[in-house]
């Protein structure tokens, strides 16, 4: 596998005050972005979806891309909330189609495409904790195929206060566990566009129990991709998951960063963790992330160009 990322926009809750266990977005200023009067009637995981896609769009020098390919879990909640609760309030009738338009997961890929005229191949990818990786492995399958053009590969999801309750009744968040949200995208090639690039490697996902049987699967990766040495370590590391992480930075005897503690958990957050490799002003030459949400896990092989 080789796909090349080569610019990134990111909207992240990095450089955000935590509140209540929630690092919500730092928003920014949208008005280079969005229209106001489309603005106003967008939902956050729309404008920060449009946003961070436009970001990454103007980063590389382009005004639209040849494709599309989004990963995101939990679409958009908002709107699917709203949608539902009007439901129950008014007993099923005189229904607004409006909330439910803009609840569909294929939503914000839908406005992207819009808003940049591009009418091309454009997939979203809803597979939890997997979801973006499926979204990159997507790009890589199109990109084999149309060699000469420029896909935007994006990952995201929202927080709101109900699907923070839920999660934390399903035991993903907690006091240690802080709950996050976020857009990254990226420009993917089959050739560099830049010095600044990256090269994906390899993406190995899979699904685990425990920590023993997670860490199995990490020296899987390692044995088929014949990992000697490595410059850095990216883990999804918490104070939940010492143990697996412990473990997984004895196999690969390096340097170490985190990337949660910055973005916070959720479904996505890999995306971040790429965005930041992108972002960094050391260059790396070769890295590993290695990220879990839940019992989804992933691992990604990474080199700068």
């Amino acid at each position: 596998m080789e796909l090349y990322l080569n610019s990134t926009g990111i909207i992240s809750g990095a450089g955000n005050e935590m509140t209540a266990g929630r690092l919500l977005c730092k928003e920014p200023d949208y008005s280079g972005y969005i229209a106001p009067m489309q603005l106003r009637r967008m939902s956050k995981a729309v404008r920060i979806g449009i946003g961070a896609s436009k970001m990454c769009m103007e980063n590389a020098g382009i005004e639209k891309p040849d494709a599309i390919s989004i990963g995101t879990a939990m679409g958009c909640l908002a709107d699917t909330e709203l949608f539902l609760t009007k439901m129950v309030e008014q007993n099923e009738q005189m229904l607004t189609p409006t909330a439910f338009i803009q609840s569909t997961h294929n939503t914000v890929s839908g406005q992207i495409a819009l808003l940049a005229g591009c009418y091309g191949h454009n997939l979203t990818f809803v597979q939890r904790g997997h979801s973006f990786e499926h979204a990159l492995i997507n790009a890589q399958l199109y990109l084999d195929e149309h060699k000469d053009e420029k896909m935007l590969v994006g990952g995201i999801d929202e927080l709101t206060e109900n699907s923070y309750k839920a999660f934390k009744s399903g035991g993903v968040y907690n006091d240690d566990v802080v709950a996050g949200e976020g857009a990254a995208f990226f420009i993917a090639t089959s050739k560099p566009m830049n010095d600044t690039a990256v090269c994906i490697k390899d993406i190995y996902c899979f699904t685990a129990d425990n920590a023993d049987d997670a860490v199995t699967q990490v020296i899987s990766f390692k044995e088929q991709n014949n990992i000697a040495n490595i410059d850095l370590l990216l883990s999804g590391r918490d104070t939940t998951t010492a143990k697996l992480y412990d473990k997984v930075a004895a196999l690969f005897n390096t340097r170490e960063e985190t990337f949660k503690q910055k973005c916070g958990e959720y479904p996505t957050a890999s995306s971040y963790a790429l965005g930041m490799l992108l972002q960094r002003e050391e260059k790396v030459k070769r890295s590993v992330v290695v990220n879990h949400f839940k019992h989804y896990y992933a691992c990604w092989l990474v080199e700068s160009i």
